[in-house]
């Protein structure tokens, strides 16, 4: 559910300051809109405990731009820095651990294509008591064993 408040969150931030430019997320698989475009990838994941009822929650995204003619991403990059350094999720801010412009270079010297990439840390807490089984193991049709 985080995982999806994170993306509806980048979301909806891209598009509040880039109304005139389409989002499409790579797990979403569709077709890709007419220039220019952000295409978003949730890259990373991960549920790091801190204690019984707490947890850290770190996601990072690369956001590619697909730039039209008159819209290079020099035109955009203070925004779009600006735009990823927040987020509101659930009503609540989470800054950005992480954020930066990346072209990586290849084996060969050459300039790869660019990217956004955002990162963020949220720490969580469950309700959900722990008892003393940590793992159940699956049996065929469904069932626990």
């Amino acid at each position: 559910m985080i995982v999806q408040q994170m993306q509806t969150s980048l979301k909806s931030a891209l598009q509040t300051k880039f109304k005139d430019i389409s989002l499409i997320f790579k797990e979403d698989a569709t077709p890709l809109p007419p220039a220019p475009y952000f295409k978003t990838e949730l890259t990373l994941a991960e549920f790091e405990p801190i204690s019984t009822s707490r947890y850290a929650a770190r996601f990072r995204f690369h956001i590619s731009y697909v730039p039209t003619e008159g819209k290079s991403v020099a035109t955009i990059m203070d925004d779009m820095l600006e735009t990823l350094t927040s987020l509101d999720i659930g009503g609540r801010p989470c800054r950005a651990s992480s954020v930066a412009w990346e072209r990586p270079t290849g084996n060969d010297g050459a300039m790869g294509e660019g990217y956004f990439r955002a990162e963020y840390v949220i720490q969580m807490t469950t309700d959900q008591e722990e008892n003393d089984m940590k793992m159940q193991t699956l049996k065929q049709g469904g069932g626990l064993k």
